[in-house]
């Protein structure tokens, strides 16, 4: 998931009590998707003004600039839509699949055609009251029980165009196809990953220093993605042969993330010894960790912690990125396989963190681990 401003968002929208609150879910990027789908099967020609109205939707155009989505992308996404949905391409469309990976966003489109039956069942049963809580229900068990509580001035969207899900302020919007998918596996667990990374209230630090940005943006990235992760990748790692191939992330969570940790490591203590004079940038972490958001390592490292006794402590301190660090180590000494380990100069920096974004400015949230 990657990280978006809170945006207010002003459609029509349907609220569904739950015990104490009422939770809105909104279809409407999703309907519109339909209608014009809808059009197109009849053999409608889509005008330049239908396409710029539904770019413009507020939850598509969240979306697309959130994915860095250009003009270029978008002019082909608008003619694959076309050429799937137009009366008597199927045998080229058939053609063309033949080859997903090639013909990436014929696959992807096709999806919602081909099994547009489903998922418009799935779509009625998403807006259940009692499918709403479970959003609560999974996210709760990775949080601390001060941050068991309901959002109900949170805003979650389904859309009808790509396969991802991003979350943040009061807004979580899903792609039909990633919702519908991952929900088969267990109802709530991309639901309840999403509402994770709003509940979990993620601390803003300020003053930062120039040398600090980047190391911060990695700690709170592998937090905020590994302890969300604990929630739905080790259900979909595990059922893997029942989602369709881009949905399954092992390469994503899983590609040499020792070796992202072993380079974590070795930043840290280059800046221990140089006194914060060398130091990593947010775009070298970034790359460092594949462009995942924190997925990688994140996973990894919150499986160890898990695995090895420490889902409690993970649990009390899930807003503390310092903390997940020493957990971390306290797991990979322990654990069987061996993992990597930070050194001794690397914690001492982490402290030092610590102690100057954390201990003098977060007072009411646990510093211990």
């Amino acid at each position: 998931m990657k990280p978006i401003v809170k945006i207010f968002l002003s459609f029509l929208t349907i609220s569904y009590s739950l015990t104490s609150t009422a939770q809105t879910i909104n279809t409407a990027p999703l309907d519109a998707y339909w209608e014009l789908t809808e059009k197109l099967k009849s053999g409608h020609t889509l005008a330049d003004k239908e396409w710029l109205a539904f770019l413009e939707i507020e939850a598509n155009d969240i979306y697309i600039k959130n994915q860095a989505f250009d003009q270029d992308y978008l002019n082909r996404l608008r003619k694959t839509i076309e050429m799937v949905y137009k009366p008597g391409n199927d045998s080229i469309v058939q053609e063309l699949l033949k080859d997903p990976i090639t013909n990436w966003l014929t696959y992807k489109v096709s999806n919602y055609k081909i099994n547009e039956g489903e998922l418009k069942e799935f779509q009625k049963k998403f807006q259940q009251p009692d499918y709403v809580d479970t959003f609560y229900k999974n996210a709760w068990e990775w949080l601390p029980k001060r941050l068991h509580r309901k959002a109900p001035a949170t805003n979650v969207y389904l859309l009808g165009i790509e396969n991802d899900a991003i979350a943040g302020g009061e807004l979580m919007i899903l792609t039909l196809w990633s919702a519908y998918n991952y929900e088969k596996l267990e109802m709530g667990v991309l639901t309840g990953h999403e509402m994770h990374h709003i509940l979990r209230e993620p601390i803003s630090f300020k003053n930062i220093q120039e040398q600090d940005i980047g190391i911060l943006y990695a700690l709170n990235g592998i937090l905020n993605e590994g302890s969300a992760d604990m929630i739905d990748k080790k259900i979909s790692l595990d059922s893997k042969d029942k989602l369709p191939f881009e949905l399954v992330f092992t390469e994503f969570l899983l590609t040499n993330p020792d070796s992202i940790v072993i380079q974590l490591d070795a930043n840290l203590t280059e800046s221990a010894q140089s006194d914060g004079e060398l130091f990593k940038t947010e775009i070298d972490y970034r790359n460092l960790f594949n462009w995942s958001s924190g997925h990688n390592p994140g996973y990894y490292m919150a499986d160890i912690i898990v695995r090895n006794g420490y889902k409690k402590q993970l649990v009390k301190n899930v807003q503390n990125p310092f903390a997940f660090i020493y957990l971390y180590n306290k797991a990979a000494k322990k654990d069987k396989k061996n993992p990597p380990i930070f050194s001794e100069n690397s914690i001492k920096y982490v402290r030092g963190l610590e102690k100057k974004y954390w201990i003098k400015n977060v007072t009411t949230l646990p510093n211990k681990v």
